[in-house]
């Protein structure tokens, strides 16, 4: 069962991440140099607002998961949920508006980097996001994969045909030439696009997450929705309090990266960082499809104290995750200036040392999603949030070191995106550490697999030959 459902996760996430390239490399080959000031836009707004979700989040979701995994009245859950969901969203929105006002008040704006009128639009693109966390997440505590999938596949079905149209458009304005004829009845568009180029793309992620929530809700309307009570309201709290700093500074991580290059850089490096690290997601899919089934398997199988079948889950998931991304990680970096000039454009070739480090830390950041989802199931938050705590915090202070023009190892090249990509790797590995001793404590469960030696040793030999 589980290997049908991580199989059913891979390959839906394999569609949702190639139509996202799809649209990426349209974008890349039609607007060539302007599509990275266009994408480090979009990148920078996108991470300004995703920086401040952490409030509409505040770790609920991973206890909604948790309390539907074993049992609990999936009516009153729900609720619960919905009811706390709502009020930490409107709490995040509140929290934005204020920061934007605030710099607008010290005369800051967005310089270079964004547009506020791309910040608004994104604003309501993370409302979205929090209201289709209630639909994803019952599925997830449910075990029912296929509908968790289904609901976020249609977010780029949507949103690439959009970006298309969009880049289509954009041409016009950039090359000054119309590649596409369009029809009469469609020119009031073509000039709306045309004079609010930046708007119109960032809109293309509102009209897919849009669609895929009334998705989500439909499927989510037979559903039982019962009163929150205070007793579940308090296991909600319980297991979400110890997460918070953890998920505070988390999330400061995932998104700083870009607003720091935004600060000392320019739109043109956010949006080649954006893009070589948004085609990476296709790397990561096997390591987001286990974590999807193993974190309910690994609760589930702790309530009946089986152990034995704990390392051997986790000793697989291992095994399929270096057997298929070792080879793809070699091939990357072997041949890195070719792959960014065949799926990208020539005008990325500056951040080939960037995707390097991006690459390797797609490998680390896999093998330790077993790790982190078994001690989820362990019911020990605590564990993760102090090795996460440390992990984010080491990412953050190293871009801070990193990233400027100036920064600590710009004498040997290291500095803009591929000193933010270097941060990362550097301190992923760390947490990669950190969590395989947590899991062998918690088990018994080897730090390193022989599987994963092997199949090391092997992509060293392909590297070479």
């Amino acid at each position: 069962m589980l290997a049908r459902k991580s199989t059913l996760v891979v390959v839906i996430q394999f569609v949702i991440r190639f139509l996202g390239w799809i649209g990426l490399v349209i974008l890349a080959k039609m607007w060539g140099d302007f599509s990275k000031v266009a994408l480090g836009i979009i990148g920078f707004a996108f991470s300004f607002v995703g920086i401040f979700t952490v409030i509409g989040d505040a770790g609920f979701g991973q206890a909604h998961i948790k309390r539907i995994s074993e049992g609990a009245d999936l009516g009153t859950c729900i609720g619960t949920y919905v009811t706390v969901k709502l009020i930490l969203t409107a709490i995040m929105l509140g929290t934005v508006s204020i920061s934007i006002l605030v710099l607008n008040m010290f005369g800051r704006g967005f310089q270079d980097s964004t547009t506020l009128s791309v910040v608004l639009v994104f604003m309501l693109y993370f409302f979205l996001v929090s209201l289709q966390n209630i639909q994803t997440n019952t599925f997830n505590g449910r075990g029912e994969i296929a509908k968790m999938q289904f609901t976020s596949m249609f977010e780029n079905l949507v949103k690439v045909p959009l970006m298309i149209l969009v880049a289509l458009a954009g041409v016009t304005l950039i090359n000054k030439s119309t590649p596409v004829q369009w029809p009469s009845f469609l020119q009031p568009l073509h000039r709306f696009i045309d004079s609010h180029i930046y708007g119109s793309l960032a809109m293309t992620y509102v009209f897919g997450m849009g669609l895929s929530v009334l998705i989500g809700f439909w499927l989510l309307r037979k559903y039982p929705i019962k009163r929150p009570t205070v007793q579940m309201f308090k296991f909600y709290f319980t297991f979400a309090a110890p997460s918070f700093v953890y998920l505070i500074v988390s999330t400061i991580s995932t998104y700083c990266d870009k607003i720091i290059i935004g600060f000392f850089w320019t739109a043109s490096e956010v949006g080649s960082y954006f893009a070589v690290q948004q085609f990476l997601q296709i790397v990561l899919i096997l390591s987001f499809a286990l974590n999807t089934v193993l974190l309910p398997a690994y609760s589930e199988r702790h309530a009946k104290n089986q152990l034995k079948n704990i390392n051997s889950i986790t000793t697989l998931a291992e095994r399929y995750i270096t057997m298929i991304v070792v080879p793809i990680v070699v091939l990357i970096i072997v041949f890195v200036k070719p792959v960014i000039f065949t799926l990208l454009d020539s005008s990325y070739l500056p951040v080939s040392l960037c995707f390097i480090f991006l690459t390797v830390y797609a490998l680390f950041f896999s093998l330790m999603m077993p790790c982190f989802s078994l001690i989820g199931g362990f019911n020990k938050p605590g564990t993760t949030a102090k090795i996460g705590i440390v992990m984010y915090s080491m990412n953050i202070i190293l871009n801070l070191l990193l990233v400027p023009r100036t920064g600590l190892l710009t004498f040997i090249g290291i500095n803009g995106p591929a000193g933010a990509a270097f941060s990362l790797m550097i301190s992923t590995f760390f947490g990669l550490v950190a969590l395989k001793f947590a899991a062998r404590k918690l088990t018994g469960c080897p730090l390193i697999q022989i599987s994963t030696l092997w199949h090391i040793i092997a992509g060293v030999l392909m590297g070479v030959v």
